[in-house]
């Protein structure tokens, strides 16, 4: 990944590599990677950022429950109100929390 990462900033009309890997690796179904992740905060934001100011609070036409259960898991800094990042970083959590419960020996993931 890392050299198809810098092949395409550095050399971009080089082909690609795809290598099978030689090593035993942990597998773990159903667990999310980095793009799950950011897909999923897209949706999220989508749907409950009804009013488009790019945080989920008491301003979008959201039900109490979901609002308290989103702000309660993730308003990390505390202000009632829940931005893009901070849906992210949840989600990230929420991944790792499940990883613990059904594949702790497949580890944590790691998103930016």
């Amino acid at each position: 990944m890392c050299e198809n990462e810098w092949r395409a900033e550095y050399c971009p009309e080089s082909e690609m590599v795809y290598c099978s890997n030689p090593y035993e690796c942990a597998t773990c179904d159903g667990a999310w990677n980095c793009e799950d992740i950011y897909n999923i905060s897209v949706e999220v934001m989508a749907a409950y950022d009804t009013n488009g100011d790019g945080q989920i609070n008491a301003g979008d036409d959201i039900d109490e429950t979901h609002l308290y259960y989103i702000t309660n898991d993730c308003d990390f800094d505390g202000n009632e109100t829940v931005d893009a990042c901070e849906i992210h970083t949840c989600i990230v959590m929420i991944e790792n929390e499940w990883r613990d419960e059904y594949c702790p020996d497949y580890g944590h993931l790691y998103c930016e």
